[in-house]
């Protein structure tokens, strides 16, 4: 490979790299309190006296 391929491969490389962390900080902002089970806690029914139980 010439340093012109290299230089695509790490562009695309970073390129990649920072997608992918853009699509789980993008997930975990939408479905947070899905996957982490302790975020429910703050809107459970006992926590919050204005719910009909």
């Amino acid at each position: 490979m010439d340093l012109a391929q290299v230089f695509i491969f790490d562009v695309g490389l970073v390129f990649f790299a920072a997608w992918g962390m853009a699509l789980a900080v993008v997930s975990i902002i939408a479905f947070g309190r899905d996957v982490i089970p302790t975020a429910q806690r703050a809107t459970s029914a006992e926590e919050r006296p204005w719910a009909k139980r």
